[in-house]
């Protein structure tokens, strides 16, 4: 044990910036939290570990041994160790501060870096993740089979939205900081504040990281997401925080939003979005609107893109677009902006190239049928055995985040394509996978790695469906025709 300790404390030093003035009193904390008193120094050399997992590790499985914690506490443990060893939130917030004055993207990349060695963001389990690019007809689609996000149903999502007290009041709220109760290990959480519409806020990375620095704004107020007229000028503040990451918000709707729906937050990171690279279908005019480019990008959804580098212009027609839409019917293309409750929505993404400001709004509904109980303008039923949760902003602009379950799954389809399961039983959570065995395997027994590529191409093609199935304005010429009467009614004219 002493030798496992010690190991920790080295790598304390070396990675999360332990200062060896602390050295003997967080050592005498450890101590406590294993239930040891005696410590010998200098009897077993430290190692020289460089990730939490092998720095912790052996101190977990001491104290599994030593009937202090349960199996199902291990991770639990882990981050309360790790949490011990680690800088308070309070000098977490000065160095970034420091740091950030000389290089804003420098301490960004060094609070990554401390979250990854800290375990928060947990880099051992992402780098197991599932990743392929699928070459779609209006660009590539990104697509990871994340083993680390556990599925959410988006009927559970609406009820989570409901949901009110306790402490902390949700999952991201503030005071999850350090918190290790209720079965939420945020013990070695560490963020930093920001101030976007002249409200507070805090940027914490996300332990799942869908992409590189991948991390959510999140209103230092419990208050429910809403995409409203200040949301521009909130997501342009960020970006002129950090030009170099992008940034946007959910639709605050069910299925057409982000799981959680109670707390106002954005989501954003150091990525290029496949949404980004997609050329112009049809450009716009707007009397009154000289200095920005108004476009309609070459993609899937129903996305206005606006770009210039004045500021106060975009957000004065992101207003505009926010006000009529949310307001729109369109009952030929089944768009309905309201009932009992809200249906029309925005996925609202910006980002900045060099003095030059991007919003790209995507028009969202949420209304359900008779034929689509979970959406008309959801991923369609014969879809959800790849995807049936809420497709957010980050799908909306063509990076698939698709649950861990079709790691077995799909892995099961290639094995019979493959011919190396000679009786294949389709049965239970495989069931919806026989119509694409079948439907693959119609050329007959492939190579394991052609099997593979086989599904995969089959998996994206789903998503660029469900892109498809998502987009208010389909592109048909009934499609295409409303969504130029939407444009008209704000003003914005195709340029002939």
């Amino acid at each position: 044990m002493n030798g496992a300790l010690e190991n920790l404390l080295v790598y304390a030093k070396r990675h999360l910036e332990l200062d060896p003035r602390d050295e003997v009193y967080v050592r005498n904390r450890l101590l406590e939290a294993l239930g040891e008193e005696d410590y010998e120094e200098g009897k077993t050399p430290a190692a020289t570990a460089d990730n939490p997992e092998e720095a912790v590790g052996p101190l977990v499985d001491f104290a599994r041994k030593k009937g202090l914690i349960q199996e199902e506490e291990r991770e639990y443990f882990a981050f309360k160790l790790l949490d011990m060893v680690a800088l308070y939130p309070s000098e977490i917030i000065d160095r970034f501060q420091e740091k950030y004055a000389k290089a804003p993207l420098s301490a960004f990349e060094w609070l990554h870096k401390y979250n990854v060695k800290s375990d928060y963001v947990r880099a051992g389990k992402i780098a197991k993740n599932i990743k392929w690019i699928y070459e779609g007809s209006k660009g590539n689609l990104e697509i990871t089979v994340n083993l680390s996000k556990p599925e959410i149903l988006h009927t559970e999502v609406k009820k989570a939205a409901q949901k009110r007290g306790g402490y902390p009041k949700c999952a991201i709220c503030a005071e999850n900081i350090g918190y290790a109760g209720k079965g939420t290990y945020r013990q070695n959480l560490r963020a930093v504040p920001l101030t976007l519409g002249g409200e507070e806020y805090f940027w914490q990375f996300s332990p799942y990281a869908y992409f590189h620095h991948h991390g959510i704004a999140v209103s230092l107020e419990h208050k429910p997401m809403r995409v409203d007229l200040k949301t521009a000028g909130k997501l342009f503040d960020f970006v002129d925080y950090i030009p170099d990451y992008f940034i946007g918000s959910n639709a605050g709707l069910p299925r057409v939003g982000g799981s959680i729906l109670a707390h106002d937050h954005f989501q954003g990171g150091l990525h290029r979005m496949p949404l980004f690279e997609t050329g112009t279908r049809r450009r716009l005019l707007a009397d009154g609107f000289k200095n920005t480019d108004i476009t309609v990008p070459e993609w899937y959804n129903s996305v206005i893109r606006l770009r210039g580098r004045d500021r106060a212009e975009i957000e004065e027609i992101a207003r505009k677009i926010i006000s009529a839409w949310e307001a729109y019917d369109d009952l030929e293309n089944d768009i309905i902006a309201r009932t009992d409750e809200q249906h029309n929505g925005f996925s609202v993404i910006a980002r900045k190239e060099g003095g030059t400001y991007i919003l790209d709004v995507v028009l969202r509904n949420n209304r359900t049928s008779g034929e689509y109980p979970d959406g008309i303008f959801h991923a369609h039923p014969e879809y959800h055995h790849i995807k049936s949760e809420g497709i957010g902003l980050i799908e909306a602009s063509g990076l698939f985040v698709l649950p861990p379950r079709l790691k077995g799954q799909l892995g099961y389809v290639q094995a019979v394509l493959a011919d190396e399961i000679q009786e294949p039983k389709f049965e239970g959570d495989l069931e919806p996978f026989r119509d694409m065995a079948s439907s693959l395997g119609k050329n007959g027994k492939m190579t394991p790695e052609a099997a593979e590529e086989a599904v995969r191409k089959e998996v994206g093609r789903i998503c660029e469906k469900i892109l498809e199935n998502i987009a208010v304005f389909k592109d048909t010429e009934k499609g295409r025709l409303g969504f130029r009467r939407f444009l008209e009614s704000i003003g914005l004219k195709e340029v002939e």
